[in-house]
């Protein structure tokens, strides 16, 4: 039975691929590897298919979110065309400017991998002895009916987005509420122009998104989940960035968004040489190389032991903050904001919670002293040729107390030295 659903999923889907990777397809905005907020001058021609990993990619997520919806009451069929329109809803446009997912069939990614997610959470509530969080899923209701709403609010959870891009034609312009991006590119048949609004909230895309949802159902799907049920997958589409006033599977999106999120952080975070971690590791590398960052000395900013170096803050992150400043007119994010991104890239040591800021011991003129750190591998931040010439001062690190918060940047304030190093 399992191989029966497998090959039937893996029938829709090459049926899917032959209309949204058709040959004769619309014109698209082929937007730049490495998406910096605003892009001009994109090439005009015919739609081109991911490259051949990312493919394969979309192929395993649409193929496994298939085999997890039944074929009963035409569930499986029927997904299958909200993901079509989906294709044609974003196309291969980014999930963000210079953030998670920025290449190309970056929101398309996104969303299938929340969708999938989402369909696992509801799996795990049918094991015997798993039985469903009640608080979460209406065990009152038809579990199809619940596992379908799971599914539309993983892949619709980010459509807001689309209203923080502008795409323009001469004088037209994009309306993501009155037309798809396939639409839209049919219709100009002439080179666009993609810039990311600059007035854009962070996190505020996601009240807009259920203004999108029009594109992907179908009165049918509307008739399946039933009317009733449209104001629960409306919560869980605007309450994903509200912190407070949200519901329960609002919130299980939001966890989820977060781990699609993580999952991409090494990659964008550490090969993207405009990232701001690795415009942070290049500040650190370069002011330690000339010395403007003492190493391994009484009151220095950094300290190494071993494979493991140890960046005092804030004292480093401002000194980064004023050599980015001053020699590419580049500004970091917000010191919390900037600990979570570390974390997310997994450069620096960091908790279950990402909490990444740790107490060290360093020698001081009176005795130890303890100072708040970052700690890197000692190869990531420290050039190779100085290693031989640094002084022997160790560092150690202090254990930390259990803490109650699940991240770095809750604290109301971080204090920055516990004793300062030549007290």
């Amino acid at each position: 039975m399992v191989k029966t659903a497998t090959a039937v999923a893996r029938k829709i889907w090459r049926q899917i691929s032959r209309q949204i990777f058709r040959q004769n397809g619309t014109l698209t905005l082929p937007v730049p590897e490495h998406p910096r907020g605003q892009e001009s001058g994109a090439v005009l021609g015919t739609f081109e298919p991911p490259p051949e990993s990312q493919r394969v990619l979309l192929d395993d997520l649409t193929q496994s979110i298939l085999s997890r919806l039944p074929e009963e009451m035409g569930c499986r069929a029927r997904g299958a065309r909200v993901m079509a329109k989906l294709r044609d809803l974003v196309g291969d446009l980014p999930a963000s400017a210079d953030h998670h997912h920025s290449s190309r069939f970056g929101l398309l990614q996104h969303s299938l991998e929340v969708a999938l997610k989402m369909l696992e959470e509801f799996e795990k509530t049918l094991l015997p002895d798993a039985p469903p969080d009640v608080a979460l899923f209406n065990t009152e209701a038809d579990p199809l009916q619940t596992q379908y709403l799971c599914f539309l609010a993983g892949l619709g959870h980010d459509l807001g987005k689309l209203f923080d891009i502008e795409l323009v034609v001469g004088e037209q312009r994009w309306s993501p509420l009155n037309q798809t991006y396939a639409e839209f590119l049919r219709e100009v048949k002439r080179e666009p122009v993609l810039e990311w609004n600059k007035k854009r909230v962070r996190g505020g895309h996601a009240q807009f998104s259920p203004w999108l949802m029009h594109h992907l159902l179908s009165p049918a799907d509307i008739r399946f989940i039933g009317l009733e049920r449209l104001p629960e997958l409306t919560g869980a589409l605007t309450g994903t960035h509200a912190d407070d006033d949200s519901t329960p599977l609002a919130r299980l999106v939001s966890k989820l968004d977060q781990q699609s999120v993580e999952q991409a952080a090494p990659e964008w975070m550490i090969k993207r040489p405009d990232s701001k971690v690795n415009q942070f590791i290049r500040a650190l590398r370069q002011l330690i190389s000339d010395g403007r960052l003492s190493v391994n000395t009484l009151g220095a900013p950094v300290f190494v032991t071993g494979d493991k170096a140890a960046v005092v803050i804030p004292r480093s992150l401002s000194a980064a903050r004023d050599f980015l400043k001053q020699e590419d007119r580049i500004r970091l994010p917000s010191n919390h904001h900037l600990y979570d991104l570390l974390a997310q890239a997994e450069v620096v040591e960091a908790d279950e919670h990402r909490q990444c800021v740790k107490r060290i011991s360093v020698p001081g003129k009176r005795g130890p002293v303890e100072l708040y750190a970052l700690i890197f591998a000692t190869n990531t931040i420290i050039p190779q040729a100085i290693l031989p010439t640094l002084p022997k001062v160790t560092f150690e690190l202090v254990p930390e107390p259990k803490q109650t918060s699940k991240s770095a940047h809750t604290r109301e304030e971080t204090p920055t030295v516990a004793v300062q190093p030549l007290g």
